[in-house]
């Protein structure tokens, strides 16, 4: 598989409308616990439109200058956000669930992907020098020096992030996310097996791919049955 910047913007335009209908679903019927999920579409479109930049400055010719901002910008969703979001997204949904052991290990979720998102992009942030952004066998490889290389190996390292995302979703109540849940998951196993060379650009694009589903998952009878009705 080849990806390019018009791959990564056509999935852009592509959750665009996606995102905008399923916030205006959430708007029309008065679900602010589902708001954030709504929004993911969105915040996919983006990262992807990020990556779409990057391919363009790597390109001979291209605006090379764009590259650097654009991959620090990509690599905050892909190293920070996601961690945190996805925990958020499901506590929300479960907002009026009485506490419980759901409850305080989607808490846990949210707290360890804070401090590992904080721990992965801030050294990014602070020292350009340690990502750089290169195509390799027709994919992306960022080419990050982490604080952890050289004593967590990288397989354990990349499974506890899988876990990190995936976990809160599986953790859901609807069957619809957990069924998202498990195409991540799917994803992850054959980004790592197939293009462990280029690990967060392939993962994230299939993610992407994935979310185009959120508006259905939205639709799910478990989780759109309202908090007042719980």
């Amino acid at each position: 598989m080849c990806f390019s910047s018009s791959a990564s913007f056509v999935v852009a335009a592509t959750l665009l409308p996606l995102g905008v209908a399923s916030v205006r679903y959430c708007r029309r019927h008065q679900r602010g616990d589902l708001m954030p999920l709504a929004l993911s579409p969105l915040f996919f479109s983006t990262q992807q439109a990020l990556e779409g930049v990057v391919w363009l400055g790597l390109a001979p010719g291209g605006p090379d200058g764009l590259v650097h901002s654009a991959a620090l910008a990509y690599l905050f969703f892909a190293y920070a956000f996601w961690l945190a979001w996805f925990p958020w997204c499901v506590l929300r949904l479960n907002r009026q669930e009485p506490p419980g052991l759901r409850r305080r290990l989607l808490q846990i979720l949210l707290m360890l992907g804070l401090l590992l998102g904080a721990g992965l992009w801030l050294p990014l942030l602070l020292n350009g020098s340690v990502f750089q952004p290169a195509v390799v066998h027709g994919s992306l490889n960022y080419t990050t020096t982490l604080l952890a290389n050289g004593w967590i190996n990288l397989g354990f390292g990349s499974s506890v992030y899988g876990l990190l995302i995936t976990a809160p979703l599986l953790l859901s109540g609807s069957g619809r996310l957990r069924w998202f849940a498990g195409g991540i998951l799917g994803a992850f196993l054959i980004t790592h097996l197939a293009y462990g060379y280029a690990f967060t650009s392939v993962w994230c694009f299939f993610s992407a791919v994935l979310s185009g589903s959120l508006p259905w998952i939205l639709r799910d009878p478990k989780p759109v049955e309202h908090p007042s009705h719980a």
